[in-house]
């Protein structure tokens, strides 16, 4: 089995990352434990363009799911990304201060954006999408993006 489910547009190869979850709104979530690692999927990074920096929201600080979790600023547009998640941000990912283009290059691994402490990890597994599912979502909004 594959670690990665894949679809080709045009000159585009997307990946999602098998075994995470996701959001409607385009975000990755990887949970252990208590804890959630949140990252933009490749699907968001390839559409918005060369990441130029990233104002992250800061640790300590609580999120609900669809609440800002910080600002994405490409070569193309300003997206205020939405927390995928409920609980408290632990960690953000330093790297991303002086590379911010590690959301392009690898968006599933050193590009990730911060860390979550889950309200009920439980819930959030129930709420967030599979793999599959944010598959089928992805190709659809990549139809609609193509008209």
């Amino acid at each position: 089995m594959t670690d990665f489910l894949e679809t080709t547009f045009d000159k585009f190869i997307f990946k999602v990352k098998v075994g995470d979850f996701y959001s409607e709104n385009d975000c990755w979530v990887r949970i252990e434990g208590l804890n959630a690692t949140v990252g933009v999927t490749d699907y968001l990074q390839k559409s918005s363009g060369d990441v130029a920096f990233l104002e992250p929201i800061l640790p300590g600080v609580d999120v609900v799911a669809g609440g800002k979790l910080g600002e994405l600023e490409t070569m193309k547009v300003t997206l205020d990304l939405q927390s995928p998640v409920n609980g408290r941000v632990v960690e953000v990912n330093k790297e991303l201060e002086a590379h911010p283009e590690l959301i392009n290059s690898d968006p599933y691994g050193a590009g990730w954006i911060c860390r979550i402490e889950l309200s009920d990890p439980e819930l959030e597994k129930k709420r967030l999408l599979h793999a599959e599912a944010y598959m089928e979502l992805m190709k659809k909004k990549i139809e609609r993006e193509a008209v």
